[in-house]
């Protein structure tokens, strides 16, 4: 498999972004959830530590897809 794109087949760099982006978007996911239902600030904190540099690397991980492309 080529690293770019071709008409008819997606490259290696564009499979391996859109896996990484979908996992970090399922891990986002639990991790907004799991910070809702945290009562104590806290923990709450020490969750969104985690949450909020995840949603930044989608950021940048969608931006480099959208570079590559």
């Amino acid at each position: 498999m080529a690293a770019k794109s071709s008409p008819t087949h997606y490259g290696t760099v564009a499979v391996t972004i859109h896996w990484l982006s979908a996992l970090f978007i399922v891990m986002l996911i639990g991790s907004g959830f799991r910070a809702t239902d945290t009562e104590g600030s806290v923990a709450k904190a020490g969750i969104l530590q985690l949450h909020v540099p995840l949603g930044v690397t989608i950021l940048l991980l969608t931006a480099g897809r959208i570079g590559w492309w």
